[in-house]
């Protein structure tokens, strides 16, 4: 994966990583808020649904897994090497352990074609921004995904689900080695050393995955 450049804009003000979101801010709290959030968090998200969410974001994990191996042999140093190892260690051991658990819980569901599409909308643009920006868009992509569920889960732990598939996968956001996970991105964003037009190209990529999470939420509603 090799980075290229586009047309010169202006260079977000201060930290990268901060910027990421204050100028993606309509579609942040449309992420933050949305429906799957909303209904973990009032512990009112139906079975079927849940379950659907579960087996998409089991097949994401084989994509976040090629992210993380991506980031491995991009990285820039020894320290970001050791981070972006140990996350795809724990995307390939705990979180597939936690999937097999969960859907052995819930059952396989049913999922309909328009449905899968949807869902695959989200492995489309994160490997499309690897693709164009390189270990940058990497970095960016994987924030994206992780400081959001680590805001919204934030936020859902104070009211755990009666349901213990639920409740964990809402904990595990809320601690380590999660949260370490998402302040290594952060500073990993923070450090990077791009030309300002790539820097605002960051800014266009953080806001497309977000609105592909959006998508890929919503999919689990889709019969």
């Amino acid at each position: 994966m090799q980075a290229r450049h586009t047309h010169a804009r202006s260079a977000p003000p201060g930290p990268l990583s901060a910027a990421l979101k204050e100028r993606n801010a309509d579609v942040w709290d449309q992420a933050r808020t949305m429906r799957f959030v909303r209904e973990v968090a009032d512990d009112t998200i139906g079975d079927t649904v849940f379950a659907r969410y579960l087996l998409f974001e089991r097949e994401f994990v084989d994509t976040a897994a090629r992210l993380a191996g991506a980031a491995v042999r991009e990285a820039p140093g020894a320290a970001a090497l050791t981070g972006h190892a140990r996350t795809l260690h724990a995307l390939v051991t705990d979180q597939y352990d936690y999937f097999s658990r969960a859907l052995e819980t819930t059952g396989v569901p049913e999922v309909g074609p328009r449905a899968q599409e949807q869902a695959s909308v989200l492995t489309e643009e994160v490997l499309d921004a690897a693709d164009a920006y390189g270990y940058p868009a990497i970095v960016t992509c994987m924030y994206a995904a992780e400081s959001l569920y680590e805001t919204w889960c934030g936020e859902a732990v104070r009211s755990p689900s009666a349901r213990a598939e639920i409740a964990d996968w809402v904990r595990l956001h809320t601690e380590e080695p999660f949260t370490t996970q998402v302040r290594f991105l952060e500073a990993e964003i923070d450090a990077l050393e791009i030309l300002p037009e790539t820097a605002a190209d960051l800014v266009t990529v953080f806001g497309k995955v977000l609105a592909a999470e959006i998508r890929f939420h919503d999919a689990a509603y889709v019969e």
